[in-house]
């Protein structure tokens, strides 16, 4: 029986691959990950997500810098691209660029739509790169049923469902946020 071995990838070679139209990577401490386009109700709750973050920073002048699928280098080997992320702009701005395009660091909150596709053990493995490579909280956005699940540095973890609201004080000061909202519209 032939046994096969993975090649494991530097961050600066998995910034060197080709793109491919439709297909997203991310860098699983060397082992690249392929995904598909993501689904409508992907992009809705994506798209409410960034637009509520939008509308805060908007009118509060909040100095904070908004992403959809930009990508931090988290470690040598490690690139993720949270659907939504949030950078304080001080940090931002001191974050060195990495080959490709990307940042070198954690965006402070990081917002995961979690997809049908994804498996629990997968989902843990990202959360816990973020956190350990300085991100603040991470939120897991989950369709069915609708719910979010907030990861914070701290190790405190809670669950919330549509009909309440929670704050995350430490990077979004003065904004509350309502889990309802973050599911308002999306296509079942």
């Amino acid at each position: 029986m032939a046994t096969q071995t993975q090649t494991l990838l530097t961050y600066e070679q998995y910034a060197d691959l080709p793109e491919q139209e439709g297909v997203f990577r991310e860098l699983d401490e060397g082992v690249v990950i392929e995904m598909g386009l993501p689904s409508h109700a992907h992009g809705a709750m994506q798209a409410n997500a960034a637009g509520m973050l939008t509308n805060f920073r908007d009118q509060t002048g909040a100095e904070i810098v908004i992403t959809q699928n930009a990508g931090y280098q988290l470690g040598p080997a490690t690139g993720r691209g949270p659907d939504v992320s949030v950078v304080r702009r001080s940090s931002f701005e001191a974050m060195e660029r990495a080959k490709g395009g990307s940042r070198r660091g954690a965006p402070d909150l990081a917002i995961e739509i979690v997809s049908e596709h994804d498996t629990a053990s997968g989902i843990n493995r990202k959360v816990k790169q973020y956190l350990e490579a300085g991100t603040t909280a991470v939120w897991l956005l989950h369709q069915e049923p609708p719910h979010v699940i907030v990861h914070r540095r701290s190790g405190e973890i809670e669950a919330y469902s549509p009909g309440q609201n929670f704050q995350e004080p430490e990077v979004l000061p003065g904004l509350v946020i309502s889990v309802g909202k973050l599911f308002a519209g999306v296509p079942r």
